[in-house]
């Protein structure tokens, strides 16, 4: 059982999504910069993330981290070509953190760490690699995904529209 004000992490369900839309929206002007181009809501309907994670204090969310652990497609293989030497696998497992949210009252107390760090082991107990998207300019989560050991890549993508 938590202690009163601990953070307690568990695994997303549906009853979750009101709360966890009511800090997206929270969040989607100022406070975060989105990695996706749009809302939670729209994501979770489209893309349903079976790798998610909310965070509570008291009972109450306060974050939320969704993802998805996917192989690896053979054109992302560069991604990994820059980290290693020797053989590389055919096929590999990624744990994709796309998107998290933090509720403004409780940023800056460990709760994005927490998530995280569920989401890592998750990863670790699945053999995936863990990657996670941020977007140009973002230079707070980039520089929290730095201080967790992330590292930033080299390779940008380009895409053009069909």
């Amino acid at each position: 059982m938590a202690k009163d004000g601990e953070v307690k992490v568990r695994k997303m369900t549906d009853a979750d999504l009101p709360r966890v839309n009511e800090i997206d929206h929270l969040l989607y002007g100022e406070e975060r910069v989105p990695t996706w181009p749009f809302s939670f809501e729209a994501y979770w309907g489209i893309h349903r993330p079976k790798l998610s994670f909310v965070a509570e204090v008291d009972g109450i969310i306060v974050g939320f981290l969704v993802g998805n652990i996917v192989q690896e497609e053979h054109s992302q293989s560069i991604f990994r070509l820059s980290r290693r030497s020797g053989p590389q696998p055919q096929h590999q497992r990624v744990g994709w953190m796309d998107m998290i949210g933090i509720h403004p009252s409780y940023q800056r107390r460990s709760v994005g760490r927490l998530l995280i760090e569920a989401f890592v082991e998750q990863c670790e107990r699945s053999n995936a690699q863990v990657r996670g998207v941020v977007k140009e300019g973002d230079e707070r989560l980039g520089k929290f995904m730095e201080s967790l050991g992330f590292s930033r890549q080299e390779t940008v993508i380009y895409e053009k529209e069909a």
